[in-house]
């Protein structure tokens, strides 16, 4: 009697491994195009790690991770400050919001990202979906050119990805150019093909100069900082004064972008205006996105100093900026009102100075963790340091998947690697 196929014959190890490379590919997908694809995609990466044969070892090795660990300890700050909340509603959306934390530290480190195959496959095909965003954003440019050059004028951006969401985009294109980098000039044992190199070559030039067209500020700021650090990281253990000639070069791009690239020209404009405005005006102007940022942070600021311990509860966070823009800048529209442009800052006014420490700790944890090639974890790292500096990423959905995504991929990566070099 023919005895039934077993489950484990189709959840093989091989089926595994390209279910957990598929669905990285799709997350990244559906940070451009679908939210419900990026969150199917995180469900089904979940489940594939829980494998009978394999989970213990996988939660093994998510007890052993400290940034596994803080992670988890993010997400329970906001879910216990559904104790002194009253908003219910916004404090369960927000810990959902969270509930990443929790669920893709433990699917990555199931991830088979070690290997050079699976590496190949996953940032060539982020680079493609990439390139195919940035065909589209240029050919909008392009059909209505004299639009959108009015529109850096006001801040209003060029198209990208279906949400607009041109921060995240723009993150992604930095943090994509050190995989970039990665594959080209790491893990020489696995050389790529001619015709990948030429590819993944224009690629990052590419990036480089389309960062400098879309003008997104955050993404210039780490494009910059990320390549510098990256050159001195690379070029000065052979040559010093290499690195720095190479370094000095990135940062006479914004000059040649300036002279060359109408938008970043515009924005250049746009900037110096708000810098001065915010310099001479002795109140801030809400509809500039710079001085609406600073009106966050006055606010947030005196939010936080009247709740110090437990902040306000991550459900009643918006309810208390409200008040204070009634109290303090009652002409802000409602469309218009944000809480804390900061991360940490957003953080402590939900769930106290005290908890948010757990936040302070996570960020910083990656650059302290030992591993072959740790200079691009680091690099990763601070590029989304300063990025929550200026934003409160981690209280979007896209921003909180883009956060862990690009952190967990080298920690997966670089994590394994070590270990099997060091068997």
């Amino acid at each position: 009697m023919k005895q039934p196929l077993h489950a484990r014959t189709y959840w093989n190890t091989n089926a595994r491994e390209w279910t957990a490379v598929v669905c990285c590919l799709g997350m990244i997908a559906g940070l451009f195009f679908s939210r419900v694809l990026l969150s199917v995609s995180m469900i089904v990466m979940l489940l594939n790690s829980l494998h009978p044969r394999t989970v213990s070892m996988h939660w093994s090795a998510w007890k052993k991770n400290a940034f596994a660990l803080l992670c988890f300890a993010f997400f329970l700050t906001y879910l216990i400050s559904g104790l002194w909340s009253s908003n219910k509603a916004f404090w369960l959306a927000g810990t959902i919001n969270k509930l990443p934390f929790a669920i893709l530290p433990f699917a990555f480190l199931s991830a088979p990202l070690y290997r050079p195959k699976y590496q190949r496959v996953l940032v060539t095909g982020i680079v493609i979906l990439q390139i195919l965003v940035i065909g589209y954003s240029l050919v909008r440019l392009g059909l209505n050119t004299d639009y959108y050059l009015e529109g850096y004028s006001y801040s209003r951006p060029l198209p990208t990805t279906k949400y607009n969401d041109h921060i995240r985009f723009s993150l992604s294109l930095v943090l994509s150019g050190l995989m970039i980098c990665y594959l080209l000039f790491e893990r020489k044992e696995e050389r790529l093909s001619k015709w990948l190199r030429i590819f993944l070559a224009a690629s990052l030039v590419l990036f480089i100069i389309y960062i400098h067209v879309l003008a997104a500020k955050t993404g210039l700021l780490n494009l910059y900082i990320a390549a510098i650090v990256y050159l001195v990281y690379k070029v000065s253990g052979r040559s010093r004064a290499l690195a720095w000639t190479l370094a000095a070069g990135v940062a006479a791009l914004p000059l040649i972008a300036y002279y060359t690239i109408p938008t970043f020209q515009t924005k250049v404009a746009y900037v110096i205006y708000e810098i001065e405005r915010i310099r001479s005006a002795q109140r801030y102007n809400y509809t500039l996105s710079d001085e609406g940022r600073m009106i966050t942070y006055e606010i947030g600021a005196k939010a936080i100093a009247a709740h110090p311990l437990l902040g306000v509860g991550a459900g009643d966070v918006m309810d208390e900026m409200k008040q204070g823009y009634a109290r303090y800048y009652p002409e802000v529209t409602p469309d218009q009102q944000y809480g804390p442009i900061n991360q940490p800052m957003f953080t402590a006014l939900c769930v106290g100075i005290p908890l948010a420490l757990v936040l302070i700790v996570l960020m910083l944890s990656p650059f302290f963790m030992r591993m072959a090639e740790s200079g691009y974890l680091r690099i990763t790292t601070l590029v989304m340091l300063l990025s929550c500096m200026v934003e409160s990423m981690l209280e979007l959905q896209f921003g909180v998947f883009a956060y862990l995504f690009f952190i967990l991929f080298w920690i997966s990566a670089l994590r394994k690697q070590t270990a099997v070099n060091s068997a």
